[in-house]
């Protein structure tokens, strides 16, 4: 398969950021000469795209060395030198997504908001479609109709879901699902918690107590904990990563609703300033609609 068809649905998520950001850098290079302090004027325009000031400086610098020395400089070398730049920020190398094993379980968790349930029914449907047997735990007890979105999506997507009764105790729903999870032939278990404020201090311990318990039932730390957040808040996401972060060892990051907003530059703060793996990118409401993430379509898609 070829990569752009394997990562279409980021590309296509990607289109309202790549028309608000080419669209300003078009417009500063509109006569198609270079004039003093055109490259200056690229730093607005990738900071309106939820880029952080640090981060667009730092781009615009390394631009500035790439090219400066150019006599005959045009808008096509600046933006290569553009691309080749984002891409120096965001081409880490993580280790792999640990879904490789016989036995994983991954947590996902998140604020309100954000599509955290939605992401797990696509997740569960993703990785099923890829050979896994999967089983969901509806541990968002306490959420009104939580239990029930979840079911739905279960029946969805043709995944076991384990769900206890309302405002039971979301450690013991995670207890039953690894139990029944070590017992019968799964090969992964996604941990559906409920979505939490993440200065609510008593909330943040109930999640760290799921993992405990998870820990302790399994015999073994989950395998990834992966942190759900919305592209349209931008910015304000980077705070709820660093707060979860605090409590616990989130391994990466999805982000939803992409398709929706012109944001897409906070992908670069996450893998840049939290150095986090971006994992996955809801890209629309059906089962389907996820995607990996890829630097290389992501930078293409951009710019």
């Amino acid at each position: 398969m070829k990569m752009f068809e394997k990562f279409k649905n980021l590309a296509e998520s990607l289109k309202k950021t790549k028309l608000e950001l080419s669209g300003k850098i078009n417009s500063i290079f509109g006569s198609g000469k270079i004039e003093s302090g055109d490259i200056d004027k690229i730093e607005e325009a990738l900071i309106l795209s939820d880029i952080s000031y640090q981060t667009a400086s730092e781009i615009i610098e390394g631009v500035k060395k790439r090219v400066l020395k150019i006599k005959d400089l045009t808008p096509y070398i600046i933006k290569q030198a553009l691309k080749e730049e984002v891409s120096s920020k965001i081409s880490i190398e993580f280790p792999e997504i640990k879904a490789g094993g016989e036995k994983n379980i991954f947590i996902i968790v998140g604020v309100n908001g954000v599509g955290k349930t939605t992401t797990v029914g696509k997740l569960g449907k993703y990785y099923a479609d890829r050979g896994k047997k999967v089983i969901i735990a509806a541990c968002d007890t306490f959420r009104a109709a939580g239990k029930e979105q979840i079911e739905l999506w279960g029946r969805r997507t043709g995944i076991e879901v384990v769900s206890g009764k309302e405002n039971q105790d979301p450690a013991s729903v995670a207890h039953d699902a690894v139990q029944r999870f070590k017992e019968k032939d799964y090969n992964l278990l996604l941990i559906d918690t409920a979505g939490r404020l993440h200065n609510k201090k008593h909330l943040m311990e109930e999640l760290s107590k799921i993992k405990r318990v998870i820990s302790k039932s399994s015999g073994n730390e989950p395998d990834e904990v992966l942190i759900v957040i919305d592209a349209g808040l931008g910015q304000n996401s980077l705070v709820q990563v660093e707060q979860f972060k605090a409590i616990m060892d989130i391994t990466g990051v999805i982000i939803t609703k992409l398709d929706g907003s012109a944001k897409g530059g906070i992908i670069i703060d996450i893998i840049r300033k939290l150095n986090l793996p971006v994992r996955f990118i809801g890209t629309g409401e059906s089962p389907d609609k996820i995607s990996e993430f890829s630097p290389e379509i992501f930078t293409d898609n951009l710019l």
